[in-house]
This record gives structure tokens, sequence and C-alpha cells, in this order.
């Protein structure tokens, strides 16, 4: 797996997207996963991705004439990296769908990561494209994800700016049990938070949430007694391991304390 990691890194913007996309009976799930993890932590451009996505085209059958009425919209939306995976499965299989143009509240400074496509489905396919989706993806909070997604995926696709907390929920306390390396790790990348938050919000095209929480946070975890945290200081553990989630020494030990974080956020 090491080896094919340092493979990917060299692969191209469009070879990387191909070999997701139009080889992936030639990859074991684990694989799939790192693929998808190097097209996210690039962050290819929207035009890229628009730009896939038309090479992708379903055709339609021209014998049979189409409305727009005949088609449904699917509930489930999907991220920018995800619909091309949607694309494929569903044109490999001669669905009739087309895509909706990307749409997000957001800022225009944040990741495209946060833009959402939806699917419209021609009426004689629904079924079908109800079982290939579901193949490949599972629903979360109104989101298709990825089935093979593991911890860090699902974080580095969870979305702060969609969270929609009451003050009673946000300070809410959660007895959770972090352990000393968990907690070093925490602070250790929490210290960095502090000191290169302003090149975080420039080269990863963000804003920083729960930046004034960080240090008052640092300081609580040092004290290993302290096991009671409010949703709000979740928040920001969760916020300062997806912004380094992409290092190349991050701890795949904190896999199980990041699906535990974000359970408290995310259904299963």
């Amino acid at each position: 797996m090491e080896d094919l990691k340092t493979a990917v890194q060299k692969y191209s913007n469009d070879y990387l997207l191909e070999q997701f996309i139009d080889c992936q009976e030639d990859y074991t799930p684990d694989a799939l996963k790192l693929l998808k993890s190097e097209i996210d932590s690039r962050k290819i451009s929207q035009d890229e991705i628009d730009s896939f996505l038309k090479r992708k085209e379903v055709v339609f059958d021209e014998k049979k004439p189409l409305d727009t009425k005949d088609f449904v919209q699917f509930d489930h939306q999907f991220s920018h990296t995800d619909i091309i995976l949607a694309v494929t499965v569903l044109r490999d299989s001669k669905v009739i769908f087309y895509v909706d143009n990307p749409v997000t509240d957001t800022i225009p400074l944040e990741s495209e990561a946060v833009k959402r496509y939806t699917i419209h489905v021609h009426g004689d396919y629904i079924e079908k494209a109800h079982e290939l989706l579901d193949e490949h993806f599972v629903k979360v909070d109104g989101v298709y994800s990825f089935k093979y997604a593991g911890a860090i995926d699902r974080l580095r696709s969870f979305s702060f700016h969609d969270l929609n907390l009451t003050e009673l929920e946000a300070a809410e306390s959660i007895e959770v049990d972090l352990s000393g390396d968990e907690r070093a790790v925490i602070i250790r990348y929490g210290k960095r938070l502090l000191e290169e938050v302003d090149q975080i919000e420039a080269s990863q095209e963000r804003v920083v949430f729960y930046y004034d929480s960080v240090e008052a946070l640092i300081e609580y975890l040092s004290d290993e007694s302290n096991t009671e945290l409010c949703r709000s200081d979740l928040l920001a553990i969760l916020e300062i391991l997806q912004i380094y989630s992409g290092e190349t020494d991050f701890p795949p030990s904190m896999n199980d304390s990041i699906a535990t974080l974000l359970s408290f956020f995310l259904d299963a």
C-alpha cells in the first residue's frame, strides 16, 4: 500500500480521476480509499471536476423523447468528488439522469468541498438508480457518502459551516475518554494551529471556525483529570484534526477517536 501511495502522489489530476472512476475493478477498497483521499487532499479545481463530468455525460436515446417532468430529483446530494463516481456508476448501467449545477450558501473563500450536487433520474430508472447508488454509498445527513470512506475521509468531508447547533446543544457536557496519546496529538496540532492559522486560512481557503477556543482547549486537555467536554470543544478538536489530517505523519491511531467524535454529530 505504501508503494501505491507513493505512486498515486505522482499521478496527474486527469490520470488520478481516471483511475478512481474508470478502473475501480482494478483496486481493493483500501486502494480506492487512498485514491479518494488523494483527490480530496489536492483540492482539484471545480473546472477540472466539471470538465471530467462533461466527458462522462449520459448519451440519451434520441428515439425516446424526454421531458424534465419525467425526471425525479433524489433527496440526497453528493460532494464534488463523490458525484464523479455516481455519474460513472449510473452511466455504465445506462441509467438516464442528469446532474444539477452545484449549490452552496457558503462564503466565497470556503472550500469547493462544501458544494453539493443533486441528481435527477428518469422515472423508468428510479429503482435501478437507488440499487446502484446504495451499493457504493451510504446516506448521511442528506448526503451520499462514498461507502469505503474511513474515519479520516469522513472527517475531511465534514462541514462545520452546515452545523445548526443551538447554544444549549453547543454547551452540553459529554464524557469523553481521551487517552494520553490522543490528548498529546490534539495538543501538538492545536499549538501548531495557534501559530499557523493565517497560513492555514490562506492555503486551504477556509475559515477556522473554532480558533478562539483552541488555546483554552489545550490548557483544559493538558490536565488528564478533565474528561468532560462540551460539543463546542468536540468541534474544535475535530477542526484541529481535520486541518492536519493530510500530514504525512498524521497518526493512524487517531482513526478510532475521530470516528467516536464524529458519532456525536453524524448518524452511523
